[in-house]
């Protein structure tokens, strides 16, 4: 637990360099000045044929206040981030990394890392190409890159999964909490938007916190709704110019966002996102235009991930087939019992 818990405050480390670096690029530099003096057109609606023109770089310290906010967010909501790093490293308390969002986001994104490029990998040998998106301007692009987390999670996930959790939170609740003001259930109906799991737990519903993902803490209904956003966030992905591999690998990674967002809230998925979008890209920006030495940095973070998420993978194997051979053998010690005592 000691050595994962180091690797994982190492990558949340490189998450707030990575910030920082987006910051010098952008404004420390002659390219990167000259171009973030200029306007830029963006599409907030995406598909939708609405165009808004914004100074590049206030356009990005935009950005970026709303990833720092949902950082403050992930690191205070559910177990604040030290709170629960105390808790691990202590031998008269227990503690879980899940229940924070800040802890568990290197453990959640290098597993995804990993199943993607596995399904990538797969992909190719079997002629399913995954493409690549438009390449531009690189200071354009990334300003693409940075404001894809929050515009897609809003349409593909926030906009959707919210609506459905307001109504359907506001339905049960009437039943589970007659007594409620009409203050209290306008409250109940921000929280599931922003705090799903916290807006259950307050109408008496199950929760993933009390339940586990597959104990009972999302209904049916749930579950479809984060594959149908899923689906649409593949389809979309292809239909905006990579190639058709891209729409599993998508999907996949929608999935796990909007698993995230019913459990951590608002600010989850959004980071997760980020983490595929800005944080690559900003390392790789870097080294070009700042140091080359920043590639040393971005090769250790990289390993990281990718040995994070390995470990990761090959520990849940070797846990679920004990626990599958467990349940194997409980049955047919049961059955065995059954036929000697019919």
């Amino acid at each position: 637990m000691g050595f994962a818990l180091i690797v994982a405050i190492f990558i949340i480390i490189s998450y707030v360099i990575s910030m920082g670096l987006g910051i010098l690029v952008l404004f420390s530099t002659i390219e990167g000045l000259e171009f973030s003096q200029g306007s830029i057109i963006i599409y907030p609606l995406l598909f939708v044929a609405v165009e808004v023109q914004v100074n590049a770089g206030l356009y990005f310290l935009f950005l970026w206040c709303i990833f720092a906010l949902c950082f403050v967010a992930a690191w205070k909501f559910r177990e604040n981030l030290s709170t629960e790093i105390k808790k691990l490293l202590s031998r008269t308390t227990q503690g879980n990394p899940l229940d924070n969002n800040l802890l568990a986001m290197p453990l959640i994104s290098s597993m995804l890392f990993v199943a993607t490029m596995v399904l990538h990998f797969l992909q190719s040998q079997s002629g399913l190409p995954t493409g690549e998106p438009p390449v531009g301007n690189p200071f354009s692009d990334f300003l693409q890159f940075s404001g894809a987390p929050i515009v897609e999670e809003i349409i593909f996930r926030i906009l959707p999964i919210g609506a459905f959790l307001v109504t359907y939170i506001s339905i049960v609740g009437k039943s589970t909490r007659p007594y409620f003001s009409g203050a209290q259930r306008l409250k109940t109906c921000m929280l599931a938007v922003l705090q799903p799991d916290k807006a259950k737990e307050r109408v008496g519903l199950r929760t993933i916190r009390e339940s586990g993902l597959l104990g009972g803490g999302l209904t049916l209904s749930e579950w479809m709704m984060v594959f149908f956003t899923a689906a649409l966030f593949g389809v979309a992905h292809y239909f905006g110019g990579w190639g058709i591999g891209k729409i599993s690998q998508a999907a996949l990674s929608g999935a796990v966002f909007a698993v995230a967002y019913l459990y951590y809230g608002i600010q989850a998925p959004i980071l997760l996102h980020w983490y595929f979008n800005y944080y690559f890209t900003v390392f790789g920006m870097s080294s070009d235009y700042i140091s080359a030495e920043i590639d040393m940095l971005f090769s250790w973070s990289l390993l990281a991930n990718l040995f994070f998420g390995v470990i990761l993978w090959f520990a849940v194997f070797i846990f679920g087939s004990l626990a599958v051979f467990g349940k194997l053998k409980r049955k047919k010690v049961h059955v065995d019992l059954e036929e000697q005592n019919p």
